[in-house]
């Protein structure tokens, strides 16, 4: 499975809205992220081509098995790196320890997706 790291942004930011609020629309995840409706429907459009999310009647937004898989096992990557990176005494502010965090979460995710065997995968590679 191809991504990139607008496809982790997206999916992750459907992963997070939908932890807070019961409906998850292309407008909360445009004000999530800051972007434009057009640019969310684009993507959405994407994501939906690889079977990460499906859009339902009056435009609420899911993430299928796959996508969810894929946006929970990015998101604890995340959060254990943001975790650590502090410990290693960079000089990095809170918001760029958060975007290493991010690249550095999506770098661990392409390198499982590679090495996957079908049977010693993360889950995320299970749910092809």
């Amino acid at each position: 499975m191809e991504f990139t790291e607008t496809h982790l942004r997206y999916l992750l930011a459907i992963y997070s809205i939908a932890r807070l609020e019961r409906d998850v629309c292309s407008t909360s995840i445009a004000r999530y992220l800051k972007v434009s409706g057009a640019s969310v429907s684009r993507m959405l459009r994407v994501l939906m081509e690889k079977q990460w999310i499906v859009k339902k009647r009056y435009g609420k937004i899911y993430l299928t098995d796959q996508g969810f898989l894929l946006a929970r096992d990015f998101d604890r990557k995340m959060k254990m790196l943001e975790q650590r990176i502090p410990m290693m005494q960079l000089p990095y502010e809170k918001e760029e320890a958060e975007e290493l965090a991010f690249a550095m979460a999506a770098v661990l995710l392409r390198r499982e997706q590679a090495a996957c065997d079908g049977e010693t995968c993360p889950a995320s590679c299970k749910a092809e």
